[in-house]
């Protein structure tokens, strides 16, 4: 499942058990908005929780998460940040960063 998360959904997506990709993003990233159907196909193939923020929204949260650079990925597992990288990926080279996170 694919959600266009709020500052509260991020925040309570942190603490969960399961494992969540949070992405910070804005609408007027290119690399971002081609990074959109790579999170649709692995929410879609592999059953990934993914929750996309919109740094324009909350400038100061986005900074308080330590986004510098967008796109910017975090997984969260078990109330913990277990994996971060930036930038792109393709759908395949997606998938191969989190495998250890897919159920």
């Amino acid at each position: 499942m694919l959600t266009e998360a709020n500052k509260e959904q991020v925040l309570e997506a942190m603490k969960s058990p399961k494992a969540k990709l949070v992405v910070f993003y804005a609408e007027w990233c290119g690399p971002c908005r081609m990074y959109k159907s790579s999170l649709d196909e692995l929410a879609d193939k592999d059953h990934m929780e993914i929750l996309r923020f919109n740094i324009d929204s909350d400038k100061h949260f986005a900074r308080e998460m330590g986004v510098e650079t967008i796109p910017f990925s975090k997984v969260y597992e078990n109330g913990a940040l277990v994996k971060q990288f930036t930038g792109f990926r393709p759908y395949e080279a997606l998938k191969d960063e989190i495998k250890n996170f897919l159920k």
